[in-house]
Formats: C-alpha cells, sequence, structure tokens
C-alpha cells in the first residue's frame, strides 16, 4: 500500500472487482471476528425462542347408517356450510373461555393482555382445515389443529375442541330435526283445524241443497220421468173417469125420463082402471117415448120392449070396443103388469146415482192427484234447473275442501318422516362427526426450525461482517493497487510492502 500525499483527494474510479477482494482480504480478521459474533448471537438468540407444539386431531364425516330411501334426513345443509356454522359456535369467546381457564392456557400472557385477545390468540392459535374425498365434492373429514407451549396440552386442547365440534353438531342436528318436526306439528294442526272447517262447510251445503245436488241429477232425471209416466197415467184414468161420468149421467137422466114415463102411465091407469074401456088409450103419445128410447138405446133395452108392449096394448085397445066388465079386468091387469117395471127402474135409477157418486169421487181424487203430481214435477224441475249453480257452488267447495285434504294428507307424511328422522338423530344413526385419529402429544417442536434460523442468521452476520470490512476500508481512503491510479499516470517502480519491525521491550529495572 502506498500512503496518499496530502493533497488534493485522489479521483478514484467505480470499485473494481479486484479493489473488492483487496478491501475484504486486508479485513479478513475484522470480518472473521464480526461473522463469529453474529452467528453466536444468532444461535444464542434462536435458541433463547420458546418452541410451540403442534398437535392435529382428524375428524371423519360419517354418513347416515339408514338409507336415505327409507328415512329421509331433515338436515339438508352441505357439511362445509354446517362446519362453518358450528366453528362460529365452538370459536365464541364463553366457549374458548371455558378451554383457557380449564387447561390453564396463556397465564404468562393474561398478566399483559385482555381477555378478548387472550380469546383472539386461541382463535389464531386454533385451525380448522377440510379434507376432500376423491370427487373433491364432497368433504369427507376435517383436521383440527391447536398450537402451543406444551405437548400434552396442546394435545389436549385439540381433542376437546374436537370432541365440541362432535357434541355441537349431534346437538345441532337434533335440534334441526326437534324443530322441523314441532314446525310440521304446528301447520299439521292449523291444516286440520282448516279441513275440519271447510268438511262441515260442505257437509253443510249439502243437508242444505238436499237433492239439488250434481251427484244426485240421475236420480231426479229418473224421478221426473216416473211422475212423468204417473201423470199420463192419471190423464188417462181421468178421460177414463170422464167418460164413466158422462155415460152415467146420460143414463140417469134417460132411467129418470122413463121412471116418469112410467109414474104418469101408473097414474093414468090407476085413475081409468075402473073406466078402462070406456077411454081409449094415446098411442100416439106412447109411440113418440118410444121413438125417444130408441134413439138412445138398442131395441134389447128393457125400457124399448117394455114402451113397444104398451104401444100395441093402446093400439089394440083403440081398434077394440068397450065391454064392460072385460075391459076393467084388461086394464087392472095392465096397471099390475106397469107395476113392477116402475120398481126396477127406480132401483136402476138408485144405482145409477150411486155409481155417478162413485165416479165423482174418482173423478175428484184424480184431479187432485194430477194437481199433486204436477206440483211434484215442478218442484223436480226447478231443482233440475238448479243444477248448474249448485255444480258450481259445490265446486268450489269441493276444490277448497280437496286442497285442503291434501294438504293435510302431506303435511302428515312430511310430520311422520320428520319424526322418524327425529328418532333418527337422537339415535345417533344419521350422518355424524366421528373422531378417527386423536391428537397425540407432539415429539418434535412445530415452531421454531431452529437450523433453518440459525442458518439464516449466519448468513446474515457474513453479509453484516462483509460490509463491515467494506466499510472500513473505504473509510481509510487509500490505494488499493495501481489499478485504482489514472491512465495518464506513468508508473515508474513498484516497492514492496515494508513491515516496521517491532522494538523489543526493554526489561524492567531492579
Amino acid at each position: 500500500m502506498f500512503p496518499v500525499q496530502p493533497g488534493p483527494p485522489p479521483v478514484h474510479p467505480e470499485l473494481s472487482p479486484l479493489s473488492v477482494a483487496r478491501m475484504l482480504w486486508n479485513s479478513k480478521v475484522l470480518i472473521g471476528l464480526i461473522w463469529i459474533a453474529l452467528c453466536l448471537l444468532s444461535v444464542a438468540v434462536v435458541y433463547t425462542i420458546p418452541p410451540t407444539y403442534r398437535a392435529e386431531a382428524v375428524i371423519l364425516v360419517d354418513s347416515q347408517k339408514v338409507p336415505e330411501r327409507y328415512v329421509a334426513s331433515t338436515v339438508s345443509a352441505d357439511v362445509q356450510d354446517r362446519l362453518a356454522a358450528i366453528s362460529q359456535q365452538i370459536l365464541a369467546s364463553s366457549r374458548l373461555q371455558r378451554v383457557i381457564d380449564t387447561y390453564h392456557l396463556y397465564d404468562r400472557e393474561k398478566a399483559r393482555l385482555s381477555q378478548e385477545e387472550i380469546v383472539e390468540m386461541m382463535r389464531k392459535d386454533t385451525q380448522i382445515t377440510l379434507e376432500r374425498g376423491l370427487s373433491q365434492e364432497r368433504t369427507n373429514a376435517f383436521r383440527i389443529a391447536y398450537q402451543g407451549r406444551d405437548p400434552n396440552t396442546v394435545s389436549n386442547v385439540a381433542n376437546e375442541i374436537g370432541n365440541l365440534f362432535i357434541e355441537q353438531n349431534l346437538r345441532t342436528r337434533e335440534n334441526h330435526a326437534e324443530g322441523t318436526a314441532a314446525f310440521i306439528e304446528e301447520q299439521l294442526q292449523q291444516a286440520k283445524k282448516t279441513l275440519g272447517t271447510l268438511e262441515a262447510e260442505l257437509e253443510a251445503y249439502k243437508l242444505q241443497h238436499k237433492g239439488e245436488l250434481p251427484e244426485q241429477e240421475g236420480s231426479l232425471a229418473a224421478s221426473l220421468s216416473r211422475l212423468q209416466i204417473e201423470l199420463q197415467g192419471n190423464q188417462d184414468a181421468i178421460n177414463r173417469a170422464g167418460q164413466s161420468h158422462a155415460l152415467l149421467t146420460s143414463s140417469l137422466s134417460m132411467a129418470e125420463s122413463t121412471a116418469k114415463v112410467l109414474e104418469r102411465t101408473a097414474a093414468s091407469r090407476g085413475a081409468n082402471q075402473a073406466n078402462a074401456a070406456a077411454a081409449p088409450r094415446n098411442s100416439a103419445a106412447l109411440q113418440a117415448e118410444l121413438d125417444a128410447l130408441r134413439l138412445r138405446y138398442t131395441v134389447d133395452h128393457p125400457d124399448v120392449q117394455r114402451l113397444e108392449k104398451l104401444v100395441a096394448q093402446a093400439k089394440q085397445s083403440e081398434k077394440a070396443p068397450p065391454s064392460g066388465v072385460k075391459d076393467a079386468a084388461a086394464a087392472s091387469q095392465a096397471s099390475v103388469d106397469g107395476a113392477p117395471d116402475l120398481l126396477q127402474q127406480r132401483e136402476r135409477i138408485a144405482s145409477l146415482r150411486t155409481e155417478l157418486a162413485l165416479a165423482n169421487r174418482e173423478l175428484e181424487f184424480r184431479n187432485n192427484e194430477r194437481k199433486e203430481i204436477l206440483t211434484k214435477i215442478a218442484a223436480l224441475q226447478g231443482r233440475m234447473d238448479a243444477l248448474p249453480v249448485r255444480e258450481q257452488e259445490l265446486t268450489a267447495l269441493s276444490r277448497d275442501y280437496e286442497i285442503a285434504k291434501a294438504n293435510y294428507k302431506s303435511l302428515l307424511n312430511n310430520r311422520l318422516a320428520a319424526d322418524m328422522a327425529t328418532d333418527l338423530e337422537r339415535r345417533q344413526q344419521g350422518e355424524r362427526f366421528t373422531m378417527i385419529d386423536p391428537a397425540q402429544p407432539p415429539v418434535k417442536p412445530s415452531a421454531p426450525d431452529r437450523a433453518t434460523w440459525v442458518g439464516i442468521g449466519c448468513a446474515l452476520s457474513l453479509l453484516l461482517a462483509l460490509l463491515g470490512g467494506l466499510a472500513r476500508e473505504i473509510k481509510r481512503n487509500v490505494l488499493l493497487g495501481e489499478w485504482e491510479l489514472p491512465p495518464d499516470i506513468a508508473i515508474i517502480g513498484r516497492v514492496t510492502a515494508i513491515v516496521p519491525p517491532i522494538p523489543a521491550r526493554k526489561p524492567a529495572a531492579t
């Protein structure tokens, strides 16, 4: 090295690799001492950091034992969603505080941190990781990890949190199933009440409009047809009764006319019985009555035959002269012959009057029966006319009733399914969490990685030592070699480094 003479500082070009190497070589002792000191310091610092242990428990998501085609679960949420909800419940401040108090966690930190900060530290130290199966669509398991300073404590805490997840899952599923069953039961009772109301309204409507319902249209039509047949038979009976009444009336009139004739004849005979021979018979009057009877009756009618006999006797009387006792005897005999005919005619008149009275009663009965039949037909026709209106009203009531009935049936089936699902959850036969790999006390700490940190510390120590050596050489401001001189300066000679001898120490005077 060449000491720099006083004067203006030399102009150094940019440091070349040879200059850096020379500076490092000149400060090799310093660099080595600094590196060793910093490495020892790094090792001391790394090994003063307390170790952190990590314990992990694996929980399997065990599927439902009973096939869902037999018993459908009421819990339809995805496992990941349920895990998120359960995590919020498990990692709540109250739950974590109980775990902290049970296992005496963070005793050192409690002196300087608040309760909320301690709980937050535990949340950060607790980690939940999902494990997916081959399909990558369904979560088959998840891991619960906890880290702390004591191996046994972290394993116990991890298992405790895992058990909390298992218990909370069972409780959540059971509460969900019971809530679903209670809700369906409430809806079922309301549907039952609605169904009963609609059923009562429908029954009351059917009772109120009995005989006018659409399903009774066939019976109404049959009844109407039967009444029409009865009406036709009644009309025929009325026609027959009318004919019989007319015939009896005519017969009675003729019989009364004949009786009057017979009465006049008998009276005439009784009055002229003594002088029957002297008084000629009026054959013309008898002939007129006979002609009148022939217009109504046949020749075989007894009245016609009797008048014919009287007409013949009258004509014979008119031709024969009066003969005293003989004529009187003949007239007396004729009067006797006429008396039985008059009695017979009167009996016939009484019989005809009786038959006519019966015919009047029959006709009156048939007319009354006709009125009743017509009234019934009108009532049935009114019911037939009201059928479309009743059908619309009944359809509206029946539609509401059928909807309520179907809703009630559906809710009843759902309640049975919900009860089975609730019983399934209570028996722990549904989907549940099972701890297949409990957390074990770790042997090796998870943090810090002392070898890595020591390596990093040594590397940084070497870097700092090199920087210290370079800074020392730069501060000395000396030329390190001829390559640092400007190119226009000529080199006239080279002198090796002269190391002055160290003077020997004189012995101390005695």
